[in-house]
């Protein structure tokens, strides 16, 4: 694989890691992914993989930011409670599950709160991009489906080249994760392989 273009898009000195949604309520029991129905299991193999390329990315990057969902009551959204009633998903809200599991910022490293999918909307993740010059985001986390695609979208929107390691982000599902990258890959940035990153940080 050419490289040469990647290399160009990921430069250290213009690109951000995202980490999106690694906490507690969806990667452990008992959060409100594991009593959805979802597969906690893949979410923790996801915190072992993220913590592995962090080591070699917090060596290059100077921006890295956690965004982390975050709850407050009088932000709740009527739309979303009639939509989880609908489906009959119980979304009880219980504040011990919103710590960060296993993946935990260093010192120095951003953590930006967000109340909805996207990691745009309603945040001050777009006032720090650009006065930080940031011009390529690369998206980890939870879930690729749902708040990757969200962020993908938004970004690429406000015109950020989207990178996603499709090793580094896991989705609801098996198929729901395979098809939001062949989404996101056709329509809003491109996805690759952590390694291929190394590659272009000439780590490996």
């Amino acid at each position: 694989m050419d490289l040469t273009k990647l290399t160009r898009k990921v430069a250290p000195e213009q690109t951000a890691l995202l980490i999106i949604d690694m906490q507690k309520d969806y990667c452990c029991e008992g959060g409100v992914f594991h009593r959805t129905g979802f597969d906690v299991e893949i979410a923790k193999a996801l915190a072992m993989r993220l913590n592995v390329f962090l080591n070699h990315a917090r060596k290059m990057l100077k921006h890295i930011i956690h965004i982390k969902m975050t709850k407050i009551p009088c932000l709740s959204s009527p739309a979303a409670l009639e939509h989880y009633q609908r489906l009959g998903i119980e979304r009880h809200y219980d504040p011990a599950y919103s710590d960060f599991y296993e993946v935990i910022p260093a010192e120095g490293e951003l953590v930006i709160p967000k109340y909805r999918h996207s990691g745009f909307v309603s945040t001050y993740l777009e006032q720090f991009l650009r006065i930080s010059n940031v011009k390529t985001l690369i998206l980890t986390g939870l879930a690729t489906n749902v708040c990757i695609e969200s962020t993908a979208r938004d970004g690429f929107a406000r015109d950020y080249h989207i990178v996603v390691p499709e090793d580094l982000t896991e989705g609801t599902s098996f198929e729901a994760k395979k098809w939001s990258l062949i989404n996101i890959n056709s329509f809003f940035g491109e996805i690759i392989k952590s390694e291929d990153l190394l590659r272009c940080w000439g780590i490996v």
